[in-house]
């Protein structure tokens, strides 16, 4: 009996999603089935799933090595990462059902679609390779175009090595994304969502775990909001240089999450030197009802936004390093220069928040001559060491501050 090494399978793999584009017949397209038990065939003559009563793909899970007629053996893990592969790509209408109590192990990240629904509910997936996520789609267009009609729903979704980076999930250049009620497990050094110059899209009800050992320096953000530029995302280089061209994010919604990592949320901004990307700024950030906690930096900080609220949130910041912001609870920091007209309509709104600092509480400073037309920091509960640091607003950062009703306490 043959058991195929880790090179192998990838050069295998390599040649069945290209069989699949030439169209030897390998992986059948989800598209041409229609009826309650007709299936989607995957790598080896495999069934990679079969339609249910409901029009749903239901994952054929693999849960031992397989063995093909010729007598090779695939590991578990690659037969999985094929027939999810084949399950998920392609842009057709179609939901996958990965069934409840299922364990899913993988090898290779998943390139969804558009008008993609997976429903994990009850089910676990896990990547085994380090430096690998388990979702992310490959752009092939600006403007938000690459993906368009995706939802997430449930599962947990976990890394199996605890200290090397990846995006669990990374989604880029598309719209109209869901990620509903999933449970990622990643690490201290990675991303468990990572949003890159999308839009219309929405993160609610998840729970974003960190395990592994913490790293007092680490900056990592759990849920990523960011600007696409080879700094902020080099996993996007290998497109082409117009999918790193400094394109950012608008009307994004953050729902009653809890969110931990080195930093829990972090809304960001290109801070390398050159500064070629430094005044792009993003729109419409909606934060709300989450528990947020940075371990090692902010709990939340929102960078070069024209329009922002973060209300009814519970925002924590361990950090050690007292006197840098990322001890700040809620940072809200401009870095650049945004367009006049634009800051000229500008606005932030603060409310009903609890936040727990180190240096601050909260703290909204701009870097530049850039000014929100207006800041609303109304009802929250600010924690610091130092009661009268709990708080902090720079009237350079506002041309009006709205400053009412905020308790500040002794942390």
């Amino acid at each position: 009996m043959k058991r195929e090494g880790r090179w192998q399978r990838r050069l295998t793999l390599a040649a069945v999603l290209f069989g699949c584009v030439l169209g030897w017949g390998m992986i059948a397209s989800p598209a041409f089935a229609a009826q309650a038990g007709d299936t989607v065939m995957a790598g080896w003559n495999r069934v990679a799933g079969t339609y249910n009563a409901q029009g749903q793909i239901v994952m054929n899970v693999c849960t031992e090595d397989y063995q093909t007629k010729s007598g090779t053996v695939i590991e578990a893990d690659h037969v999985n990462s094929n027939a999810l592969e084949a399950l998920c790509s392609g842009d057709a209408q179609k939901t996958i059902v990965i069934p409840a109590g299922s364990v899913v192990e993988l090898m290779n990240v998943v390139h969804p679609g558009s008008n993609t629904t997976i429903i994990a509910d009850g089910a676990t997936l896990i990547m085994n390779e380090a430096h690998k996520g388990i979702l992310a789609n490959r752009p092939k267009a600006v403007n938000y175009q690459s993906l368009q009609n995706v939802r997430i729903q449930g599962g947990t979704w976990k890394l199996r090595n605890e200290t090397d980076s990846c995006s669990v999930f990374r989604f880029s250049h598309g719209s109209d994304l869901v990620i509903d009620g999933v449970t990622i497990v990643s690490n201290y050094e990675s991303h468990a969502i990572a949003l890159v110059a999308m839009k219309d899209a929405t993160v609610q009800n998840c729970m974003l775990q960190v395990q592994g050992r913490k790293n007092s320096n680490s900056v990592e953000e759990a849920l990523q909001i960011d600007v696409a530029t080879p700094k902020t995302a080099p996993a996007l280089v290998q497109f082409g240089s117009r999918y790193v061209q400094g394109q950012t994010c608008k009307n994004i919604r953050i729902l009653n999450n809890t969110i931990e990592g080195s930093r829990g949320l972090g809304v960001n901004f290109d801070g390398s030197g050159a500064r070629k990307y430094v005044n792009q700024f993003h729109d419409k950030i909606t934060i709300i009802g989450n528990t947020m906690t940075g371990y090692s930096a902010e709990g939340c900080v929102i960078y070069n936004t024209l329009n922002a609220v973060v209300k009814d949130n519970v925002i924590t910041s361990h950090s050690t390093r007292r006197k840098k912001s990322y001890s700040v609870g809620l940072n809200v920091t401009i870095q650049g220069k945004a367009q006049k007209k634009k800051m000229k309509k500008a606005k932030l709104l603060v409310e009903g928040n609890t936040i727990y600092g180190v240096r601050q509480g909260m703290q909204l400073v701009s870097m530049t001559s850039s000014k929100y037309k207006k800041a609303t920091v109304r009802n929250n509960q600010c924690y610091a060491p130092k009661k009268k640091e709990a708080l902090r607003l720079s009237k350079g950062a506002a041309k009006k501050i709205v400053n009412v009703k905020n308790k500040l306490y002794k942390r």
